[in-house]
């Protein structure tokens, strides 16, 4: 009975150490969390901006970035009961009732350069909003590696972004998180397609013929995800 028992403790053993090998082979998600330990305990209404982008327009002409962060941020967002957000609608009509589109105009085109916004501006709208601090999504990867079906190469995904919780004025960083993360393409000798995701996911297209990399939606709902849940529960 000793014998059995020592067997099985080596084999829990054994089992912790490959898990343990295996989770660290994998990369976490979101990659960086910062948190104000003020955060935490304040900013009970927070104004959402809708997404930012920081990619060049040249590479995302028509603003495809932006567009389908939005489409995801705000469902996930509703899933956390435990803050209360005002959402970017309501934070464009207070833009438009306050006179404040200059400032908006020009908060949109250097906070995802800069990381800097203008006091006065964030001041006024949070007067407005009657808010505590301001939620800024910035997306800065967009990118797809496409291949011809004969090249022996990898068609991949990736997206990146990070979401900040600045206050009132957006002179104090409350709150940081940034993930980035891809899918790629695989052909098999069959000729399916299977993707792996930077955390390990896996998922099979059968019968895909050609080496396209995968969809937008899939990694930018993956990024959402874990940048969503990031935030410390209260």
């Amino acid at each position: 009975m000793t014998w059995f028992w020592n067997r099985r403790a080596r084999f829990l053993v054994f089992a912790v150490v490959v898990a343990g090998i295996a989770s660290s082979c994998q990369r976490q998600h979101p990659i960086k969390v910062k948190i104000d330990p003020a955060f935490e305990t304040g900013s009970e209404k927070i104004a959402v901006f809708p997404f930012l982008t920081a990619i060049h327009e040249a590479e995302d002409p028509d603003g495809l970035a932006s567009a389908t962060m939005n489409k995801y941020f705000k469902p996930a967002l509703d899933g956390r009961k435990d803050y209360k957000f005002i959402s970017p609608n309501t934070l464009s009509y207070a833009v438009e009732q306050n006179d404040l589109g200059a400032g908006y105009r020009k908060f949109v085109a250097e906070y995802p350069k800069s990381g800097k916004a203008d006091p006065e501006f964030l001041g006024a709208l949070a007067d407005a909003l009657r808010c505590d601090a301001f939620l800024i999504p910035v997306v800065d990867m967009w990118q797809k590696d496409e291949v011809d079906y004969q090249e022996n190469a990898t068609p991949s995904t990736f997206v990146g972004a990070s979401i900040v919780v600045v206050d009132r004025t957006g002179s104090k960083v409350l709150f940081h998180a940034s993930d980035e993360n891809y899918i790629e393409g695989a052909p098999s000798e069959a000729g399916d397609r299977g993707v792996i995701s930077s955390a390990g996911r896996v998922r099979s297209d059968e019968g895909a013929k050609t080496h396209r990399a995968p969809p937008y939606e899939e990694v930018a709902i993956m990024v959402i995800n874990a940048l969503v849940g990031s935030l410390p529960t209260r």
